[in-house]
């Protein structure tokens, strides 16, 4: 489970990082796990980038890490909630994310 939650982890801080350095996303710090604000920030990126090869190729890099974010969120949700691990995970105090 941890090593589930820790991919997700990575997959967001690549995320954030990549939204925050584009100059067109005026957001700030994004909160850990909002994969909904994150996509509203793509779907702006999106509309708001030129036919320019150099930005797109960076909108398609947000939305590379915005799949691996959530899929790596449902796997850690999906593994919480299977038994016999949703009762370790109840005793170890994770909660889906």
């Amino acid at each position: 489970m941890r090593q589930k939650k820790s991919t997700f982890l990575a997959a967001w801080q690549d995320l954030e990082l990549q939204i925050q350095q584009h100059p067109n996303t005026g957001t700030g710090k994004l909160d850990t796990g909002d994969l909904e604000a994150a996509e509203r920030t793509y779907r702006s990126l999106q509309k708001s980038v030129p036919s320019d090869a150099e930005r797109t190729e960076d909108a398609k890099k947000v939305n590379k890490l915005l799949i691996r974010s959530k899929r790596a969120r449902y796997e850690y949700n999906n593994l919480v909630r299977m038994k016999p691990y949703s009762f370790v995970a109840k005793l170890f105090g994770h909660r889906p994310l």
